[in-house]
């Protein structure tokens, strides 16, 4: 029988038990950015302030990696009772509802950090949207999935995995 689980989100975080985490030393997505650019002391920019979301700044879905994980057991668990011969794949998409607004995670971010981060607001670049989130009503329904992580979880979990990836990756 063939089938698919697709989840549309932007992971955060990292294991618990500090065993993985983000891999990259200079990732591209928002936390990673924002991230360097409180390790380097300088201010994060807020590139679009100008877009139709509760603060302007564009939205993203924001999921504990270890959430991430629990839903994709849940799929494995409960795989053949989900997918049948008449059903045989459906999107089931994984995330927290209402997004994150880029404003939002750096509000987040300085809740979890002792020294917060400064930002500046940004022309948008090339290409970017106001954003994506999810609606996870059928994780719920057919996974019994929700998150239970919030994003300070995350945020906190991936600064506590950088020096312990810093240790075990080389460049």
């Amino acid at each position: 029988m063939a089938g698919a689980v697709a989840a549309v989100l932007q992971p955060s975080g990292a294991d618990p038990e500090l065993r993985t985490g983000l891999q990259l030393k200079r990732p591209s997505h928002a936390l990673g950015v924002l991230i360097q650019a409180h390790q380097e002391g300088r201010p994060f920019p807020i590139t679009g302030t100008g877009y139709p979301t509760r603060d302007g700044t564009g939205i993203r879905e924001d999921v504990h990696v270890w959430d991430l994980a629990a839903a994709h057991i849940a799929a494995i668990e409960r795989f053949d009772s989900i997918l049948t011969e008449t059903t045989r794949s459906i999107a089931i998409n994984l995330g927290t509802g209402p997004g994150t607004t880029v404003r939002e995670l750096c509000d987040a971010f300085n809740h979890v950090v002792s020294t917060p981060l400064q930002t500046i607001d940004a022309d948008p670049r090339p290409g970017d949207v106001a954003g994506g989130y999810t609606k996870s009503d059928r994780a719920a329904e057919l996974l019994g999935w929700a998150p239970k992580l919030s994003l300070e979880d995350g945020i906190r979990s991936a600064l506590d995995w950088i020096p312990v990836r810093d240790k075990m990756l080389k460049d």
